[in-house]
């Protein structure tokens, strides 16, 4: 803070920061009383630079022309400001990949999203990691499935990944830009990695960052099913308890000996208070349902599509996942209210 008493212009950005912040957090909580859809998630690219076991992205050849172009993301992100979506997740394949991603992240910020990514971690250096934090990205997850490096580089098919995701977690980590922007290390619980799950939350909190776990889900592409074959909602939330660090919603946590169960939870709420745009602007209920788009957002009014999705949630019900973006979503409007609003405040609150 002295710092900042020493040069005026940065002061002045500092405030109009805090301010800006300030603005789309009174929206935020506002939204999240009125039940509209929150979440978006925004496919920015396909490409990946990895060839994991558990994606099937990488299995079709992406060209990065069909992408959206920067004019299409701001209208895209006009459109969202209109329907009051505050949470865009930047999503791929690998969404570091794009070039133009800061500009991406600078064009949300401005129309008053809070842009969140998850990453492999590969592409972040020091500098990269400034940019991104400078654009105005709110939260980075990094991900790491295993607590040792040869089990997570086999899984993600390239030597060195593991050393670079927890690398991009340190960088990222000491160039963000204030204690609200958050930086997560996120695992995809599968079916031999929970005992990792402990060591992993251990080596999330040495480096400085919060942890987050999300549920395999095999429904979208060709992909085998590697859920867990036993319980693990006590053992992740004696974690909980064990580890503030540990920031995943206990509401998502306690469902998913059912989700594993059943292979997903019912009465699915994707359409209602999330949905999908993939890297040409059709808009779907999830990640998981991209085949069965409702409309394209460039082409048509947002309200129109959002009346779409409710219908077609309304319809078409879904028990086929319970993955970690629904799962916030959901959470959010679960009973009681206070607790899912005390542990939303805990997973951004300074580290």
């Amino acid at each position: 803070m002295f710092d900042l008493l020493q040069d005026p212009n940065r002061m002045m950005e500092f405030v109009q920061d805090r301010a800006h912040y300030g603005y789309r957090s009174a929206r935020l909580m506002r939204q999240l009383v009125s039940g509209t859809i929150l979440h978006c998630n925004l496919q920015v690219t396909y490409r990946c630079n990895f060839k994991c076991e558990i994606c099937d992205f990488w299995k079709t050849k992406h060209n990065p022309k069909e992408e959206l172009s920067l004019d299409d993301i701001r209208a895209i992100a006009k459109k969202l400001d209109q329907l009051g979506t505050l949470i865009v997740s930047l999503a791929g394949g690998e969404p570091l990949i794009r070039e133009d991603l800061c500009d991406i992240i600078t064009i949300l910020n401005e129309n008053n999203q809070f842009p969140i990514l998850i990453t492999n971690g590969w592409f972040v250096n020091e500098s990269y990691a400034k940019d991104l934090s400078k654009a105005g990205l709110q939260e980075i997850s990094v991900s790491v499935d295993y607590s040792t490096a040869e089990r997570h580089d086999r899984q993600r098919a390239a030597p060195g990944s593991y050393q670079r995701a927890l690398a991009a977690l340190e960088m990222l980590q000491r160039h963000r830009k204030g204690k609200m922007n958050r930086v997560h290390m996120i695992s995809v619980l599968m079916d031999d990695n929970l005992e990792d799950i402990e060591p992993l939350i251990k080596i999330a909190k040495d480096i400085g960052v919060t942890y987050m776990v999300n549920l395999y889900s095999w429904n979208r592409g060709n992909k085998p099913r590697r859920l867990p074959d036993q319980s693990v909602t006590n053992h992740l939330l004696d974690l909980k308890r064990k580890y503030p660090d540990f920031v995943s919603f206990t509401s998502y946590i306690e469902k998913m000996d059912r989700a594993i169960a059943d292979g997903g939870i019912g009465n699915c709420q994707t359409g209602k208070l999330q949905m999908n745009i993939d890297h040409k602007g059709n808009v779907s209920r999830c990640t998981e349902t991209l085949n069965e788009p409702v409309g394209n957002i460039l082409a048509e009014s947002i309200f129109d599509i959002r009346d779409k999705l409710a219908e077609r949630a309304r319809t078409r019900d879904c028990s086929q996942c319970w993955t970690s973006c629904r799962g916030f979503a959901e959470a959010m409007h679960e009973k009681p209210r206070l607790r899912q609003f005390k542990e939303f405040f805990i997973s951004v609150k300074p580290h």
